[in-house]
C-alpha cells in the first residue's frame, strides 16, 4: 500500500475511529526539522507530515508523534534516528532510523528490532489491529522473530 493510498483510507475513514489528526506540518517546518535533525526525510514521510503533523488515538493513547515534539527528545537517540510513535505517555515507543543504507531509506522498528521499511505499512498495522489486538503493533515484532501465540 502506498502512502497516498493509506492516507486517503485514513482520511475517508476518520468517522469512523477515534482518530484525531493533527494540523498539518508546512514546508517551513519539515526543512527546520530536516537542518536541526541534520537529515532529510524520505518523500511518504514528507507526504504524510504535509497531510497531518501526525495524529493521536483514544485507543492505548497512540499518537504518530508531530515534528515539534520529535525535536524536544532528539537528543535521546543516535544521529538520524528519532521518535515516530508512541503510546501511554511514552510508555512504549517506535523510533526510525533514516539514512541507512542510503539517504532514502529508512527503517522503523520497536527495541531494536525492525520491523518495516514503510511508513504506509506501520500506519497500516495500526489502523488493522491498533496496538496490542493480534494484527496490531505490539505483536509485529514477534512475527518478525517467527514466534507464533
Amino acid at each position: 500500500m502506498t502512502i497516498h493510498k493509506l492516507l486517503s483510507r485514513l482520511k475517508a475513514n476518520l468517522k469512523q475511529t477515534d482518530i484525531s489528526l493533527y494540523p498539518v506540518a508546512n514546508e517551513q517546518l519539515i526543512k527546520q526539522f530536516e537542518q536541526e535533525m541534520r537529515l532529510v526525510l524520505p518523500t511518504d514521510f514528507k507526504i504524510f507530515y504535509l497531510f497531518c503533523n501526525g495524529f493521536e488515538s483514544a485507543e492505548d493513547m497512540f499518537r504518530m508523534i508531530p515534528l515539534e515534539e520529535i525535536l524536544e527528545y532528539r537528543n535521546e537517540l543516535p544521529p538520524k534516528q528519532f521518535y515516530l510513535a508512541e503510546y501511554s505517555i511514552y510508555c512504549g515507543t517506535w523510533e526510525v532510523e533514516i539514512g541507512i543504507p542510503i539517504s532514502d531509506h529508512y527503517q522503523i522498528f520497536d527495541q531494536g528490532v525492525v520491523l518495516t521499511s514503510s511508513l504506509a505499512a506501520f500506519i497500516n498495522r495500526f489502523l488493522q489491529g491498533g496496538v496490542f489486538e493480534k494484527q496490531g503493533l505490539h505483536y509485529w515484532q514477534d512475527e518478525v522473530r517467527g514466534l507464533t501465540y
